[in-house]
């Protein structure tokens, strides 16, 4: 008999709200040692025909990165950029990685280099092609980088034919070569990847459609788990236990799962991830890296760990 809904409190671990002040959040993640990542920008770009965002944009904008580590924060404001990004990743060497979502394959063969790495004092270090349709990034200790896509991605769009997203799943070194593709095949073919958790090189969790499957990459082989929860955008993961966010129309809800024999997956319970206030924490977006998860919420960012969460049981 599955348990009523509990509730647990997560801790503030940092209130951006002046940091940010004349800028938008455009993405918030967990880096490979924990940072807590975001990057703003002070004008968010408007979508083509209301419904695609662009790669480059006709008028320039300032971005904003901050990485906060172990109470230290830095951070750097990127000024003039035409590349539309989405995504934010540390890097080493004190270098960081920004990536936009989409990129072109051009008739005369050229293409957009989504992916740009630039150093904290806002100079351009590198750039190189990640693919289009990028729904998920993670960059590892060992300074590689985990890209998953959505379907655009996988099938092709924006001029490509054979596009470097139709494995679902891939890894990349820090400039940009490949490390690893997923065999995307029947009967576990990735359609749509909607969640990625990257604990590191050697083990990786993702969750994709149409099955709505689990799947756990470590050191060269992958399991499959049934996790009979549909549309759910992201999962933390500690020993036997998965914590799903919600599906459609239930994001501010979290699923607890727990792993048996036989890879089954059996529903423990449900809960609701509340603030400092013990109000539902209602987050615009999150991020998942092992037993981690990050919420923001009002520009404030929360830490809940499943690890935690398990021990309070």
């Amino acid at each position: 008999m599955l348990k009523k809904t509990i509730k647990h409190q997560v801790e503030l671990a940092y209130n951006f709200e002046e940091d940010l002040d004349g800028y938008t959040l455009v993405d918030s993640s967990i880096g490979p040692r924990g940072e807590i990542c975001i990057l703003a920008v002070n004008k968010v770009p408007e979508y083509i025909d209301g419904m695609f965002p662009p790669v480059q944009t006709a008028d320039r904008h300032d971005y904003k990165a901050i990485i906060l580590s172990k109470g230290q924060k830095k951070e750097v404001v990127l000024k003039n950029q035409k590349w539309n990004y989405h995504y934010i990743q540390p890097m080493e060497h004190d270098q960081i990685l920004l990536v936009c979502a989409r990129s072109h394959l051009y008739e005369n063969g050229d293409f957009d280099r989504n992916a740009r790495v630039f150093d904290m004092s806002g100079n351009q270090v590198n750039a190189f092609l990640l693919g289009d349709g990028i729904q998920n990034l993670y960059v590892t200790q060992g300074n590689n980088i985990w890209t998953s896509y959505f379907d655009e991605g996988i099938f092709g769009n924006n001029g490509w034919n054979q596009p470097i997203g139709s494995y679902g799943l891939r890894a990349w070194d820090s400039h940009g070569n490949e490390q690893y593709k997923y065999p995307n095949m029947d009967p576990h073919f990735i359609s749509d990847c909607y969640a990625l958790n990257v604990m590191s090189d050697e083990e990786v969790w993702f969750y994709y459609y149409t099955d709505f499957e689990l799947a756990r990459y470590y050191k060269g082989s992958i399991d499959y788990f049934k996790p009979n929860v549909e549309g759910s955008d992201g999962f933390i993961v500690y020993e036997d236990y998965v914590l799903f966010r919600g599906g459609y129309g239930k994001h501010d809800k979290y699923i607890l799962t727990k792993m048996f024999p036989g890879n089954r997956l059996t529903r423990k319970c449900d809960l609701t991830l509340m603030d400092e206030k013990k109000k539902a924490i209602k987050a615009e977006s999150i991020s998942c890296r092992g037993s981690l998860l990050l919420l923001m919420s009002d520009k404030k960012a929360y830490l809940a760990n499943l690890k935690r969460i398990v021990s309070a049981f």
